[in-house]
């Protein structure tokens, strides 16, 4: 079964992929559905507040028509942005301290790394931080040179020190 999903203003469709937009949307939050096997076609509005989602379907048949469909959908849409507010926008470095997956250092951003070349085994402490959009700096601390505690811990420090100098954008 396909269900075609598609937002009113891009001519692309969407089949149960994900896609990067390029530009932003005229109406966020509402897109087409149609599934002709299921005689479902309408307009779904989708809006997520603190990890609640408010979800309601515009039924063409029920508003008569594609266009007030779609004005009903947005109509809601707004309603719910005036009830529930415009989303909170995080700044860069909250994103940076959210602790994605459990390394070996326990600390975001910091991990070990282990190479082994031409027989010869590296270790060292990597730090790693964002100072501004699409741009990522590492630092690495070897173990040979400053020894396993203290690489990790100038690696932290590297760490901290980078997430301070981040921008807010």
């Amino acid at each position: 079964m396909t269900i075609r999903v598609t937002c009113p203003n891009h001519e692309s469709q969407l089949h149960l992929q994900r896609r990067i937009m390029k530009t932003r949307s005229r109406t966020p939050g509402i897109c087409r559905i149609d599934q002709p096997a299921k005689h479902n076609h309408g307009y779904f509005v989708r809006l997520q507040r603190r990890g609640k989602l408010h979800s309601a379907f515009f039924t063409d048949i029920k508003y008569g028509g594609r266009r007030k469909a779609l004005a009903a959908a947005q109509k809601h849409h707004r309603k719910l942005l005036a009830k529930l507010g415009p989303p909170k926008r995080r700044q860069r470095r909250w994103w940076a301290e959210i602790r994605r997956r459990k390394g070996s250092s326990h600390i975001v951003g910091v991990q070990k790394v282990v190479m082994r070349r031409n027989g010869e085994v590296r270790k060292y402490w990597l730090a790693t931080w964002s100072p501004e959009p699409y741009v990522v700096r590492r630092k690495t601390f070897s173990f040979w040179e400053f020894g396993s505690r203290k690489a990790k811990r100038l690696a932290i420090r590297a760490r901290r020190a980078g997430v301070r100098s981040m921008l807010s954008a």
